[in-house]
């Protein structure tokens, strides 16, 4: 009987060890304002995809989401390809327990970074705008397919549809949603939507409500590094 209780302990004990290894939102949402994508790196590397439920993988997904842009603006194209190509494997993987509108979303997102990668042409911005476009028809009120669809606006030059007061509708009504959504409270798309709003302000020319934007970042969300220690003061011309 010892021996069984023993074997039960141990079982106990690993699958705890496994479960605490497994980062929160809110973790990962810290990360994120810490800039220490070193954390989602080893989440998304250490998920058991194939065993993961639905739930588990619309969150890796999410997470993969944001991984790729930041990895290629770190510098390592290598790896950003990588990630992408591992992104798109599991989004068509994941297509039947997905909603429609992420589904769209997250292809639209694989297409452009296929295409800001150099691994596609002219046809991964296209099919990028298109998915983003649908997506948004699917759900309307959809936060991915908003903040995705503001993402466009805001990074396409004018003559291929950039828009950046369109932007800034899309983000702004991610925002709401997110506000009026308890689950987004400590997500990391809260907090760069808000970053984004700062951002679509100052490049339409209003330095006043992008400082303002800011500020109401930074008391939600107070360990937001870039926006405190670099975005902020540059706009203050205080750096």
């Amino acid at each position: 009987m010892a021996v069984v209780r023993t074997a039960i302990l141990y079982i106990l004990l690993s699958v705890s060890s496994l479960l605490a290894a497994t980062p929160t939102d809110r973790q990962l949402y810290e990360a994120y304002l810490r800039a220490d994508m070193q954390v989602w790196k080893e989440y998304i590397a250490n998920a058991d995809w194939e065993s993961a439920d639905a739930v588990e993988r619309k969150r890796v997904l999410c997470y993969e989401y944001g991984l790729v842009p930041y990895l290629l603006s770190a510098g390592d194209t290598t790896a950003s390809r990588k990630a992408n190509e591992q992104y798109k494997t599991y989004i068509e993987s994941a297509h039947k327990s997905l909603k429609e509108t992420d589904y769209l979303s997250h292809k639209s997102a694989a297409e452009i970074y296929s295409y800001v990668t150099n691994d596609a042409g002219i046809s991964g911005a296209i099919n990028g705008w298109r998915y983003s476009k649908a997506a948004l028809k699917a759900d309307s009120t959809n936060p991915l397919a908003l903040y995705m669809r503001a993402n466009v606006y805001f990074h396409y030059p004018k003559i291929a549809g950039g828009n950046k007061k369109k932007a800034l509708e899309c983000y702004r009504r991610a925002e709401q949603i997110m506000e009026e959504d308890n689950t987004y409270r400590y997500h990391w798309m809260y907090a760069a939507v808000q970053l984004a709003i700062a951002q679509c302000y100052e490049k339409t020319g209003d330095r006043a409500k992008s400082m303002t934007q800011c500020r109401k970042t930074l008391r939600l969300h107070p360990e937001f590094k870039y926006v405190k220690e670099s975005y902020l003061p540059t706009l203050s011309g205080k750096q």
